[in-house]
């Protein structure tokens, strides 16, 4: 009786061994039904920890007002979206948000589109054309003073040029540029990443200037416009 019963025991491993491998399979089947779409893969990798949505960017946004707003940054939203320079994506593009779980509604800009970038009082106006022509305005200011960034962008040029002395250009993108010359010293290197407010620069008198003033261009597509129709208050702090 007793070696029936070791016989017995000895063989309960063998018969369960085929349950245990039937519960492997079911196991395995049951993940296999709900196994990620790839589309539902590439979201999760790309967001992290599950989620996104898809923003349309409007007029006046920018990558940076849009990493503000979710807290992303800026390098996370190019990555993701493939973009290679970020002061260049023109309005109505969708832009991928990892990790967002709601779409926000950014409010639009209000006001001028750009920030003073002294506080002073404009010594020289916009004179478009002719031989006299003066392709931005002069703006009082004192040696040293912080030069601010008028708008989120990317520094294309900070050089010396003829006539314009220490000159500072920052990309805003949509066609949209903006120039500081005349500076002293250039707080901000090419292929910096700059906002709104930002110190680019200090007011200075290199170049062909007559004291110490900051000498700001705006162009559009390549082009010189007034920059008054794009700021506001002649007077207004930067800040």
């Amino acid at each position: 009786m007793k070696a029936r019963f070791r016989c017995a025991v000895a063989l309960v491993p063998l018969l369960l061994m085929p349950l245990a491998r039937g519960a492997e399979r079911t196991a395995g089947s049951s993940a296999g039904s709900g196994k990620e779409t790839p589309e539902a893969a590439s979201t999760r990798s790309v967001s992290g920890e599950g989620g996104g949505v898809y923003h349309l960017l409007r007029r006046g946004q920018t990558l940076y007002s849009l990493s503000r707003a979710y807290g992303v940054s800026p390098g996370t939203l190019a990555r993701v979206n493939g973009i290679k320079d970020p002061t260049r994506i023109p309005a109505g593009k969708r832009l991928f948000v990892p990790g967002a779980t709601r779409l926000l509604d950014l409010p639009s800009p209000a006001g001028p589109l750009l920030s003073w970038p002294i506080q002073g009082r404009v010594t020289s106006p916009f004179q478009s054309g002719g031989r006299l022509g003066h392709e931005g305005i002069d703006i009082d200011g004192v040696m040293g003073q912080e030069v601010r960034a008028a708008a989120a962008g990317k520094v294309i040029f900070a050089a010396t040029r003829q006539g314009y002395g220490e000159m500072i250009v920052i990309d805003h993108g949509g066609g949209l540029a903006t120039l500081y010359a005349h500076t002293s010293r250039f707080l901000v290197d090419v292929d910096d990443v700059v906002e709104a407010g930002d110190p680019v620069a200090e007011v200075g008198r290199s170049g062909n200037a007559r004291g110490a003033h900051l000498h700001f261009e705006v162009r559009r597509d390549g082009r010189p416009v007034n920059p008054l129709t794009l700021l506001g208050d002649e007077t207004a702090s930067p800040r």
